[in-house]
């Protein structure tokens, strides 16, 4: 792969992407990776192989790339592999850049780069415009998935998969025909739920929140508005944000509801519960989206009353955060802690949005918040949450997160004690090779994955 240098901010620092594949074994570690913690952490994010066209922004473009770290008996080795799309394939053959990024013209490609995660026993790279792509556990790409052909148009990144029935549950969404998808899978992977409805207007719906009797997502007032030109949004907060409830059984657009709530932008959702007639959800919560309308970034609590259809914000923490995670064994049910990427700007640095100086666990009971801040020039995203298989707790378990650190080839991965987070890392594992900034992961632990 030709390397290339770009200027473009999006592509620079923490953000520059990497162009080689690589596997490394036994790579040296500080400390000591926990007992019994035997599994593989993959993360994906934008890494583009060909130097993009004018528009290019994270964290909307380049092709995927799949980080994986695998963990076993206290040993550690790395693996990364570009998600083969049909277009980066493409591409390739023709040995030049050949679709633009999002906010240019036409053509436009399933960059598979947001999200990966394994359902029924398979691994998905994720992108909200386009159909999932299959990967083997060695991160080769098997192929474009559209789930025995039930899907039509593009599929969730952001799904969620209910641990303890096993079924995994999306909104879908169509910017172009203005329309709204829900899906649900059952355990085998096999669609037993799809109904279509109409969106109140155009809009992205990038998470959902998951309870035992519904799935919440929020239909905020970014507007796509395409007589403005390709993939234009804009903030009209004159429209309120609408709640959207889908029981989970759902099976007509006439049993799905709508509450209004005042205007607010959200990327994710931590965790959603329902509690009687009222689902309690936590989630980053800007107060609107664009460079002239964003300026509060914080973690909130939204209690929906079914019964009255109002709606009650709670500011948690005004400190900038997001990529809100709970340890996913209690995904849908009551959680008392959530964690989140924290900005924590540090002085004679120049913050990089998208990119975390600090980590935040928030006890929403007692609303106490504990931090870990990384070395000067460190930067990270994700937090993603692995169980300890000693412990049975909610809180029992450790944050993973790949740490890119500045003017340094090389890279690092962490592990933090989610009991103990200001403790700093239980252990870090040299890597020989940056990883560059992405978004979402996956903690999959050897029983699943092998």
């Amino acid at each position: 792969m030709q390397p290339w240098h770009s200027d473009n901010p999006a592509l620079t620092r923490a953000f520059a992407p990497v162009f080689d594949e690589r596997d490394d074994a036994d790579l040296p570690v500080e400390g000591a990776l926990p007992p019994g913690l035997s599994g593989v952490f993959m993360r994906n994010g934008p890494n583009p192989q060909f130097e993009p066209g004018p528009g290019y922004s994270y964290p909307f473009d380049g092709t995927g790339m799949i980080h994986a770290l695998y963990l076993d008996g206290g040993r550690a080795r790395y693996r990364n592999r570009w998600v083969l799309t049909a277009e980066l394939q493409e591409e390739r053959d023709a040995g030049h850049r050949i679709y633009n990024p999002t906010f240019g013209p036409p053509p436009y490609a399933n960059l598979a780069n947001t999200n990966v995660l394994r359902h029924a026993g398979r691994i998905h790279a994720l992108y909200e415009g386009g159909c999932p792509y299959e990967l083997d556990d060695a991160l080769g790409t098997v192929g474009a998935n559209t789930f025995q052909g039930k899907l039509a148009g593009a599929f969730s990144a952001h799904p969620k998969v209910d641990p303890l029935t096993g079924e995994m549950l999306a909104i879908n969404y169509d910017l172009m025909a203005g329309t709204l998808e829900y899906m649900r899978l059952d355990s085998t992977g096999r669609v037993d739920r799809q109904v279509a409805f109409a969106s109140p207007w155009p809009a992205l719906v990038h998470d959902i929140g998951l309870t035992a009797t519904h799935v919440v997502a929020f239909v905020c007032p970014l507007v796509f508005d395409f007589s403005r030109g390709p993939a234009a949004p804009g903030w009209e907060p004159q429209r309120g944000t609408q709640v959207l409830l889908v029981p989970r059984d759902c099976t007509d657009a006439a049993q799905i509801r709508w509450i209004e709530a005042a205007p607010f932008f959200n990327w994710h959702v931590a965790n959603a519960y329902v509690d009687g007639n009222v689902i309690e959800a936590v989630l980053p919560w800007h107060d609107g989206y664009g460079p002239t309308s964003r300026k509060r970034l914080e973690m909130h609590r939204l209690r929906i009353d079914m019964a009255s259809g109002r709606v009650d914000d709670q500011t948690l923490d005004d400190q900038p955060c997001e990529f809100g995670r709970v340890n996913d064994a209690w995904l849908g049910r009551r959680t008392r802690f959530c964690y989140a990427g924290l900005r924590e700007p540090r002085p004679g640095e120049t913050p990089q949005p998208g990119a975390f100086e600090a980590f935040a666990r928030y006890d929403v009971e007692t609303g106490a918040k504990t931090v870990y801040c990384l070395p000067a020039g460190q930067t990270a995203c994700e937090p993603v949450f692995a169980a300890d298989p000693a412990g049975a707790g909610e809180a029992d378990g450790y944050l993973l997160s790949f740490v890119h650190t500045e003017d340094d080839a090389g890279g690092r991965f962490i592990v933090l004690d989610a009991r103990d987070l200001a403790a700093g890392p239980v252990a870090q594992v040299r890597l020989p090779r940056r990883v560059p900034a992405g978004l979402h992961g996956s903690w999959m632990p050897l029983q699943a994955a092998a």
